[in-house]
């Protein structure tokens, strides 16, 4: 059974939640190793594998599956996913441009 986009969906939602392999995999009963085979599209997953991630990810399998919209992740924009990457002090300095961007508008 082949899932298109199943395991890029999947490792998004796990990134979006800032999990690990290892922490989706504990979450969900899952070995850390079948949730990088799931991401890879190594292996697919079985039924109640799915309804594990889904569970573990706190979405539904029609989310998970990419047939139905991320309630809780849904339209997350990229510079978001990016910024949440970023090193403390590269957002320290994006705090500090948006606040004065904001009394400056305020000042107007």
């Amino acid at each position: 059974m082949s899932i298109p986009n199943f395991g890029t969906n999947l490792q998004t939602l796990r990134e979006l939640r800032k999990l690990t392999q290892a922490e989706l995999g504990t979450r969900a009963g899952i070995a850390a190793a079948s949730i990088s085979h799931f991401e890879t599209g190594q292996r697919a997953p079985s039924l109640d594998s799915l309804v594990k991630l889904a569970d573990a990810l706190n979405i539904s399998v029609d989310a998970l599956l990419g047939r139905a919209p991320v309630e809780t992740a849904a339209h997350v924009d990229p510079i978001f996913l990016r910024a949440s990457k970023a090193s403390a002090q590269t957002l320290d300095t994006v705090r500090r441009v948006t606040a004065a961007l904001l009394a400056d508008m305020e000042q107007q």
